[in-house]
């Protein structure tokens, strides 16, 4: 049918209800994918950006421990900082999409509790690339998660 507007198409009956049941179940799917394992370059990014993060509080300590010259403190501080990375551990980490973008759920613990900064739980957005590999580009919202259709 032609109108003053342009073309437009009516879809009616049984044809317009299998395309809704195919669209309804094609947004179900999309909620339901996730991928329990997640490569260990994910892991690793996620670790890195954590510890970055986390690092942060450490450094007072190691600016107080400068300014009192305290070489054992400043010793015990910077073996913190260098170690954090290793005291970060994951309850859960899950993924959705695939391909160069993946959205990814962290449950986060450091020494087995919550961690000092931040939620325990985290999303994140990780680029892939051949060159780069896995790259942290943002965090992202519980939408981005559950809700992959909506970019």
């Amino acid at each position: 049918m032609k109108d003053d507007e342009g073309i437009t198409f009516t879809i009616e009956g049984k044809p317009a209800l299998i395309i809704i049941v195919l669209l309804l179940a094609f947004f179900v799917w999309r909620l339901l994918a996730t991928s329990e394992t997640v490569d260990p370059a994910v892991e690793k990014c996620i670790r890195n950006v954590l510890s970055a993060e986390y690092a942060r509080s450490l450094l007072p300590a190691i600016r107080q421990s400068v300014d009192n010259q305290d070489d054992e403190a400043i010793q015990e501080q910077v073996e913190r900082l260098t170690t954090y990375g290793k005291r970060i551990t994951f309850r859960s980490l899950c993924s959705r999409d695939g391909g160069t973008r993946l959205i990814v759920r962290a449950e986060i613990l450091v020494d087995g509790k919550p961690p000092p900064l931040g939620k325990p739980v985290r999303y994140f957005q990780i680029n892939h690339f051949p060159l780069l590999g896995y790259t942290y580009d943002m965090e992202a919202t519980v939408l981005d998660y559950y809700l992959p259709f909506m970019d």
